[in-house]
């Protein structure tokens, strides 16, 4: 018995235990807490049959994969069963321990250039995960010999596994798509029905960072192929003034990862916002992000909302350009500002000028100073010293609440305590709340700072978070794909703050007291859904007083009318 057991082992080729290991070892916890997940609308045993054909699925996947990848010789394929591996067995730690969704937004934020917050995620846990879990199967992959045998059974056993796995494939998809998913159809579930199917696909290594790999690099060629071809809203629509721009200043500020239910203002049982509490001619309102993750979220969030199109898992399809080429047609001239590095966002802002975390950290002046937002300060404050005609507006994107939380404020913002100090802390849900609420504090303290620079001029100050995070509610951080995100992820706060100048002229001061009517004074007096990203476009433009004749503002969209 047990020398047939080894010839069996013997048999089946390596690469088929490897993707055995991949799709059904490293997915344990997944199918554990997918199993737990069924068993309200299922039943224990329905449960254990929907994880298991799911599992099946995963595992067909795989087995074709990687026969496919012994096509181009027994040594490639050792080097791409290897990436493979690496790559599955470190998602797998953030799958396990964070419970983090990896799909096209998580791999948008892996592929980015800024690696500045990235790396705050690594930590030695990840490092002892990967010795723990890829080193040894490294290890076996190239150390294991295969049996001696010709290029024609070579290819026999590699097309025997792709059949298998072909089988398994057509067996469990048959299978998977006959029932319909009853989480996805739970009444309050925020995902819209989504095929069991193409759940599976975006759930389970490693068919879920390839789905996620495939998505980012289309989307970054999309994105790069259709920027002479994107519809211009400037050039589509006609724009007037109904009150002289004249020298007034827009100030736009993009948050990062704030939620807006630990938001003082919005309801918080914290004081997070005592500086902002006492403002004068502010509005705060809890609204929706148009996406989980910041790069997705920048490409929508300041387009109209009819020029997004978004279809089940896939990447959104923006086909129009943001806001800022219809200010520069108002005759705005445009600066940005940037404690993060998304370039090929700042180029769409179509700003004369401006300055990412790089440039302002290499600054002398900064050299002994923490990367902090309040060195955004610094700039505005140049900015405003120069002698510059017409309007202006100023677009700043800040670092916000991005974990580590911990490192995103000075010490003396550190009011809530224990906080979490690393990922490899083994940091309790209530640290990473108090870590979390002392970023909003700080983000309280900068908008404070930022509006009293702005005192003495006709200014208006529009500030959102970029999206929301998931502190510990089943699953941490963000990016999860927005049909399947937890509201939290979605949840995001609009403040709107105009200074006394502003409001002189009576039809910005009518347009002000509109916004002021929608005021939401405490957290869920108001659906979430009801304003948010979807806004910004026609509020921007009307909160100036800009109307379009030909519908190029939508009143059911602009705040302010």
């Amino acid at each position: 018995m047990a020398m047939v057991g080894v010839k069996f082992l013997r048999a089946v080729p390596w690469y088929a235990w490897l993707a055995t290991y991949i799709s059904l070892g490293l997915n344990l916890p997944v199918f554990w807490r997918r199993f737990l997940q069924l068993q309200d609308g299922l039943g224990a045993l329905g449960s254990l049959g929907r994880v298991t054909v799911e599992a099946l699925l995963v595992l067909a996947t795989s087995l074709l994969l990687m026969a496919a990848l012994q096509l181009g010789g027994r040594r490639l394929g050792q080097v791409l069963g290897s990436a493979f591996l690496v790559i599955s067995v470190v998602a797998s730690y953030y799958m396990t321990l964070f419970q983090v969704v990896i799909g096209f937004g998580v791999m948008q934020a892996v592929l980015t250039t800024d690696i500045d917050l990235s790396k705050e995620s690594v930590g030695l846990g990840l490092i002892g995960w990967v010795l723990g879990f890829a080193l040894p199967v490294l290890w076996w992959v190239w150390r294991s010999e295969p049996i001696r045998v010709g290029a024609t059974m070579r290819l026999k056993r590699v097309l025997l596994t792709a059949c298998t796995g072909g089988l398994l494939f057509y067996a469990s998809y048959a299978t998977i798509d006959r029932v319909e998913d009853p989480v996805a159809e739970h009444p309050d579930s925020q995902t819209v029905v989504i095929k069991p199917s193409v759940l599976a696909a975006h759930s389970y290594l490693p068919s879920n960072w390839l789905a996620g790999l495939s998505m980012s690099l289309s989307n970054d060629f999309s994105r790069w192929r259709s920027q002479s071809t994107l519809a211009d809203p400037a050039t589509l629509f006609s724009y007037h003034p109904t009150a002289p721009l004249d020298d007034v200043l827009l100030v736009i500020v993009i948050g990062e990862s704030a939620r807006c239910d630990n938001f003082g203002l919005l309801g918080y049982e914290r004081q997070t916002t005592p500086l902002l509490s006492k403002k004068n001619n502010l509005v705060v309102l809890a609204g929706q992000s148009c996406n989980t993750s910041t790069k997705l979220s920048l490409q929508c969030m300041f387009v109209r909302p009819e020029a997004v199109y978004e279809h089940g898992l896939n990447r959104p399809v923006v086909s129009e350009r943001p806001v800022f080429s219809v200010l520069k047609k108002l005759g705005f001239s445009i600066e940005l500002f940037a404690m993060q590095s998304e370039v090929w966002f700042y180029n769409s802002v179509l700003a004369e000028h401006y300055k990412i975390r790089e440039v302002i950290a290499s600054d002398p002046k900064n050299h002994s100073k923490p990367s902090h937002d309040g060195l955004l300060l610094d700039e505005v404050a140049a900015s405003l010293k120069a002698q510059a005609s017409g309007p202006r507006a100023l677009v700043l994107h800040t670092k916000g609440s991005h974990f580590l939380y911990t490192s995103r404020y000075p010490r003396e913002f550190a009011q809530f305590k224990p906080e979490c100090n690393g990922i490899d802390k083994g940091c309790s849900h209530a640290q990473l709340i108090n870590s979390y609420d002392n970023s909003i504090l700080y983000l309280d303290h900068f908008l404070d700072q930022l509006t009293n620079q702005l005192h003495g001029k006709k200014a208006l100050l529009i500030y959102t978070s970029d999206h929301g995070e998931s502190i510990g509610e089943n699953i941490h951080f963000h990016a999860t794909p927005k049909q399947l995100a937890p509201p939290e992820q979605l949840a995001v706060p609009l403040i709107i703050w105009a200074s006394p100048q502003y409001l002189q002229h009576p039809v910005r001061a009518d347009l002000f007291k509109t916004l002021q009517a929608q005021q939401v004074s405490t957290l869920g007096s108001a659906p979430p859904e009801a304003v948010g990203h979807h806004n910004l476009f026609d509020t921007l433009l009307g909160c100036l007083g800009v109307v379009s004749p030909d519908g190029g503002i939508k009143p059911t969209l602009d705040l302010c009318r």
